[in-house]
């Protein structure tokens, strides 16, 4: 039996991991899931892989040669099958992603074995994200780990039924529970990000981002797609090609 699996949502968590599991004493190794699980469907791989693809117009060039966005679960499940941790650790905090993500991962791994743990992030100081914290900081709550119960892990399990039946394409973090949202729920603080002067269109995703509050931030890619939906509904003017974020400018239209 191997050593504990740490998993995270995101490359960037999973950096942190690998360091405070190379650099600061944490046994183990880590795993990431690449994904925003704050928008799209959660229902089939491709149909989510179809959503991911129309969020990229206006955005970059569409950067992935994979159809099923469900593939990186797959192959988490084949290298715990194969590797079999002594322990599998899932590290979350109080946010719109990882608290999906969290209950999410309980619905994959229902069927296996290895004691599931949770890692939970601490919310006193606004970093709700794994990503946030140091990986020094990532070593000192390894010690915090606790395994869930069989009932909680099919309560969890049947928690991620729930949101990918009812939050529909859009989620956010509601006092540690996930609610859906119309897709359109941010239009206005993107349209107040926007001024009357033209404007880089990414420095208006930018300020719209940080109007976020900080269990639900949103990414530049979301607020990408929303803003040419604002464009194509004549809420927002551009100038230029928008065929890239950086690549035009635009202006709030006039009443």
């Amino acid at each position: 039996m191997g050593d504990p699996l740490h998993i995270a949502l995101g490359e960037s968590a999973q950096a942190c991991l690998r360091a405070a599991c190379r650099s600061h004493g944490m046994p183990g190794t880590a795993l990431g899931i690449p994904d925003d699980l704050s928008h799209g469907s959660l229902d089939d791989g491709r149909a989510r892989m179809d959503y991911m693809r129309g969020c990229f117009r206006g955005y970059a060039d569409w950067p992935f040669q994979a159809t099923d966005a469900f593939l990186p679960w797959r192959a988490m499940i084949e290298r715990i099958g194969r590797e079999e941790p002594e322990s599998i650790l899932v590290w979350s905090g109080d946010n719109v992603s990882e608290t999906t993500f969290f209950a999410m991962t309980c619905w994959w791994l229902q069927t296996r074995p290895e004691p599931l743990l949770r890692v939970a992030v601490p919310s006193s100081d606004d970093r709700h994200h794994v990503a946030l914290q140091s990986p020094a900081e990532l070593a000192d709550l390894f010690a915090s780990a606790r395994e869930l119960t069989e009932t909680e892990r099919a309560d969890l399990s049947e928690e991620f039924v729930r949101i990918r039946r009812d939050t529909g394409l859009l989620r956010r973090w509601s006092q540690k529970r996930i609610l859906g949202a119309p897709l359109e729920w941010y239009d206005p603080q993107l349209i107040a990000s926007c001024p009357t002067d033209w404007t880089p269109a990414a420095r208006v995703v930018g300020a719209a981002m940080g109007r976020c509050d900080s269990h639900n931030r949103m990414s530049d890619l979301f607020f990408a797609s929303r803003l040419q939906v604002l464009i194509d509904a004549g809420h927002v003017e551009a100038l230029g090609r928008r065929d890239r974020l950086r690549e035009y400018t635009v202006r709030r239209a006039e009443s």
